[in-house]
């Protein structure tokens, strides 16, 4: 009984220190001229250490991993549909988030717009601009997702 009770316990650690790796929220506020999304998001993990550049990134990933729904703006399904897309981008990946990447040339205008701490929590929020267009056409290029007019 208690190897049970063991065992679940560690399943349950496991599980949620993976789990909370990255755990954000993510709003579309506006969808913006030239291809942009305006995107509002708040970290739950560990706010104190979340910057600009991990909310910058993390707004592409949204994007390309679980896209969005909001009141504000038309749902957004993510870029990466499949599991083959997805493999795709995972082997430029390391290099697309990295310190000079790619990533960069998708997004403007990134906003720390909310940030307060008392004693007891923590919350930052911060409005990112990506070029939802502009990176689906970048993805194209690199044969990572096909064309939206493939197979007419």
């Amino acid at each position: 009984m208690k190897k049970t009770y063991l065992l679940i316990i560690m399943f349950f650690v496991l599980f949620t220190s993976n789990a909370q790796k990255e755990l954000y929220s993510i709003e579309c506020i506006s969808v913006e001229n030239e291809g942009y999304v305006k995107l509002k998001l708040m970290n739950y993990v560990k706010p104190t250490k979340f910057k600009i550049v991990d909310a910058s990134k993390d707004a592409i990933k949204a994007l390309l991993y679980s896209g969005y729904s909001s009141t504000s703006c038309p749902t957004q399904k993510p870029l990466l549909k499949g599991t083959t897309d997805i493999d795709n981008f995972k082997k430029i990946e390391s290099d697309f988030f990295s310190k000079n990447g790619k990533w960069k040339t998708f997004v403007r205008n990134s906003l720390d717009i909310y940030n307060v701490k008392t004693e007891k929590i923590t919350i930052k929020e911060f409005e990112i601009m990506v070029n939802k267009d502009q990176l689906r056409k970048y993805l194209e290029e690199q044969k990572i997702i096909k064309s939206l007019n493939t197979g007419f």
